[in-house]
């Protein structure tokens, strides 16, 4: 059984999704005004390891991440370069995606962009008015706070004692300082769409609102972001959506990730102490910084600094070192005896276990050193100890890779963030193949590659996992 630590209940829970076997995936993406950081990367990287796990233990998985590419700050930088919006938010956009594919992320199944939603965002903003749960105020629309009883449960607050969030903006006309906007009205030189509300814009929380109901109906089983997004992001989708399509609990379990920070302050461009993605890529590799960003437990915060990312290159060089000892090793015939023995033995249950318990990267990434070390102390014996112990190695490190992506990050199909990476019933095949090898049902497993061939696509087996292309590519 996995356990999902769930913020709203301030527990870890046994995770159970709304539809046995199925599992809905909403995780709140960037705002591209600016080059991606470290910190942009962690979410990316802890989701993508969420996914393959429950991928492993046989659940079929939707995952949506967003683009917030209409901001404040996106129209502040095409103001000062003299472009178009929706310039800005593209060019960073496909930044951040192309240095989180060099990650060995794979593509969420659904990337959608706030300005492609305007219709599900007006629609969720008619029904809440239609309800007596939003209002305008002049060219605006608000959301009543104090109309939802719940309001404050995420975040664990008492909504008397709550200050207006900090992309709120204040009001004269609102009713209540706590009331947030789901509509902007439309302001010379920036963008604008019809509405029955008048020309405006959406604001940034129901945006997200409207994208998880299109894509993954009215409820989530998994949503994330960062801690930073508890209040008021979430705190307002959890109102705003639970409101508008009476749907209690909207989302089963709020799931966030630590931030990454610098002497324990938040990494942020804002803040001129974001560390460069691209530059860290270059100069580190993308599997020791995807292996950095997963050495802690995805709750607990990362403080950055150049001296551990380089510590931990030289403790990875010890996954690199046994991989190039025991890449052709054939599997051993017999398992080698003693307490080294059991570990390389029990390894791949250890690994699993690690990542049952609310996904604990940190407990794995133990198990692997633990792994290397029995390892390398029976490779030393040499004869056919030795044999048999290279290849429990090769076969632990294959299960490591699938799970954590340890040697193959960045082999991955590159894919354009306006589109999905592959049609959700091509990757529902893949799914399914994978659990028939899993079984060694071979004959189910060739049946769905031809499938998977038929609708134009061709399956890869790495020791990562599946890797799809087209077939003509």
């Amino acid at each position: 059984m996995i356990s999902v630590y769930d913020t709203r209940a301030g527990a870890e829970r046994p995770f159970e999704p709304v539809t046995p076997g199925v599992v809905g995936i909403y995780v709140c993406g960037i705002t591209p005004y600016a080059e991606p950081h470290l910190g942009h990367a962690r979410p990316a990287v802890v989701w993508d390891v969420i996914r393959r796990h429950l991928e492993r233990r046989g659940y079929l998985v939707t995952l949506v991440q967003n683009f917030t590419d209409v901001d404040d700050r996106i129209i502040e930088r095409a103001g000062r370069e003299g472009v178009s919006a929706a310039a800005v938010a593209a060019r960073y956009a496909e930044a951040y995606w192309q240095a989180v594919l060099r990650l060995g992320v794979r593509p969420p199944d659904y990337m959608p962009r706030a300005t492609g939603n305007i219709p599900a965002i007006v629609d969720l903003i008619r029904r809440l008015v239609d309800k007596g749960y939003a209002y305008q105020a002049g060219s605006d629309v608000y959301f009543r706070v104090r109309k939802f009883p719940a309001y404050g449960a995420l975040s664990h607050r008492d909504p008397d004692e709550m200050r207006t969030g900090a992309r709120v903006e204040p009001n004269p006309l609102k009713e209540d300082p706590l009331d947030f906007a789901l509509w902007k009205g439309a302001r010379p030189g920036e963008p604008a769409w019809d509405s029955p509300f008048g020309p405006g814009r959406p604001g940034w929380h129901i945006e997200c609102s409207a994208m998880a109901w299109r894509f993954l109906g009215p409820v989530v089983d998994l949503h994330g972001g960062g801690v930073d997004l508890i209040f008021p992001h979430h705190e307002n989708e959890i109102a705003q959506s639970e409101a508008a399509l009476d749907t209690q609990p909207h989302v089963r379990y709020w799931v966030h990730n630590g931030l990454v920070t610098t002497d324990g302050v938040k990494m942020s461009k804002s803040l001129d102490n974001g560390m460069d993605l691209a530059r860290l890529l270059d100069e580190f590799g993308p599997a020791v910084v995807r292996g950095y960003l997963l050495s802690v437990h995805y709750r607990t915060p990362l403080d950055f600094s150049l001296a551990a990312l380089d510590d931990f290159r030289r403790a990875f060089a010890r996954v690199a070192r046994l991989w190039e000892a025991v890449a052709d090793a054939p599997p051993g015939a017999e398992p080698p005896g003693g307490p080294e023995g059991r570990i390389l033995e029990e390894f791949p249950g250890r690994l699993l276990s690690a990542l049952d318990r609310d996904f604990n990267t940190a407990a794995a990434w133990a198990a692997v050193f633990d792994m290397i070390r029995a390892a390398n102390a029976l490779l030393r014996a040499g004869g056919p100890t030795a044999a048999a112990a290279a290849g429990l190695a090769r076969r632990n490190l294959v299960e490591a890779d699938r799970a954590l992506g340890l040697l193959l990050a960045g082999a991955v199909e590159v894919a354009r963030p306006t589109t999905p990476a592959v049609p959700p019933e091509v990757m529902a095949l893949v799914a399914e193949r994978d659990r028939a090898r899993a079984a060694r049902d071979w004959p189910r497993a060739d049946a769905l590659r031809e499938e998977i061939g038929r609708r134009g696509w061709r399956v890869e087996d790495t020791p990562s996992g599946p890797v799809v292309r087209r077939a003509d590519a």
